[in-house]
């Protein structure tokens, strides 16, 4: 039946995301049914953020379909200041936010009700996936990453840190029940990779 096929595939996606599942369930848990998500092209969005994490309407989930890194927080902060009343959630990765990093001084100055959440996992995972994969070495994917509580520190945002599993429910819960900014650092090698790491499935030359 068409819904057990659903439910075993979210069952192997679950598995295959390995701590990512305990994220995705916090972020979940801590949004109102209807928050705003806003979600940049990264790993955690492309694996999980469009299948498993579960939206209610699709006014509420925002995304980039041009493809383009960096965006999200922008939409993000558009949204949080269209509509104060909800809280609104944004998915990046470190790489993403580095193209857009400017857009934090807007956080800033303009406090949204809107909760950052960023996947730091040291540069372009997903090219650096394709590179594990495909090639014999790495070229341009391992990035200089800031400091993020330092960075927040430096434009007064609030800051909190996910690295283990179990503290994604309580870290996520106290940012989106705050009335202003949060960042939020899911440091990703302290929580662990996935199980099956995220290739997407595109030809390259040469391969």
């Amino acid at each position: 039946p068409p819904r057990r096929s659903s439910e075993l595939a979210r069952a192997a996606l679950r598995e295959s995301i390995g701590p990512h599942a305990a994220v995705c369930d916090a972020i979940r848990a801590a949004l109102p049914r209807r928050a705003v998500v806003a979600r940049d092209v990264t790993i955690a969005s492309s694996s999980w953020g469009n299948r498993l994490l579960e939206l209610y309407d699709p006014r509420d989930n925002l995304f980039p379909r041009g493809g383009g890194i960096g965006q999200g927080l922008g939409m993000g902060i558009g949204a949080a200041l269209a509509d104060p009343s909800r809280p609104t959630l944004v998915m990046a990765g470190d790489g993403g936010l580095a193209v857009h990093l400017g857009e934090l001084l807007t956080v800033a100055q303009e406090r949204p009700r809107l909760t950052l959440v960023v996947f730091n996992d040291g540069g372009y995972g997903v090219l650096r996936n394709m590179q594990d994969a495909h090639f014999d070495r790495r070229s341009g994917v391992d990035l200089t990453t800031p400091d993020f509580a330092a960075l927040a520190a430096a434009v007064h945002l609030p800051y909190a840190r996910i690295g283990a599993a179990d503290e994604a429910e309580r870290v996520l819960a106290e940012a989106v029940a705050s009335d202003g900014p949060v960042l939020v650092e899911v440091d990703l090698a302290a929580l662990g990779p996935m199980k099956s790491p995220f290739t997407p499935p595109v030809s390259l030359p040469g391969t």
